[in-house]
């Protein structure tokens, strides 16, 4: 997984997350796919780590097919990462600190939050 991007003389990218931010800071709301939890907003998700990349998402088709770039065009399989965390997540009443799973793509973003329930081995 030591492929790189080469955008310039100037920048080499890294393809996978390890050289990335391990940590990113919640600015607005994010709602978990359950519909009733959300990650709260000033939250820092930390442990930031990709756990699938490309074809080795399970349904990295779907993504590709729902998820267009800004100009229309699908993006590619080795584009989208799906990755985990930890985070503060609320239900507006409660909080709980929980692992979490979503899918980016860059030009895309974060999308599709989920708290990882223990003992969901067929979680996405």
């Amino acid at each position: 997984m030591d492929e790189t991007i080469k955008i310039s003389e100037e920048f080499i990218l890294p393809r996978d997350l390890s050289a990335m931010a391990k940590t990113f800071f919640v600015q607005t709301e994010r709602p978990l796919r359950d519909g009733e939890w959300f990650i709260k907003k000033g939250s820092i998700v930390t442990g930031v780590k990709a756990i699938a990349v490309g074809e080795d998402i399970h349904d990295v088709k779907r993504l590709i097919n729902k998820y267009l770039l800004p100009n229309g065009e699908k993006t590619k399989a080795q584009d989208w990462y799906k990755c985990r965390g930890t985070a503060v997540i609320t239900n507006g009443t409660e909080e709980k600190l929980t692992e979490i799973h979503w899918y980016q793509c860059a030009n895309i973003g974060k999308i599709e939050f989920k708290e990882k329930k223990r003992g969901d081995k067929n979680a996405t």
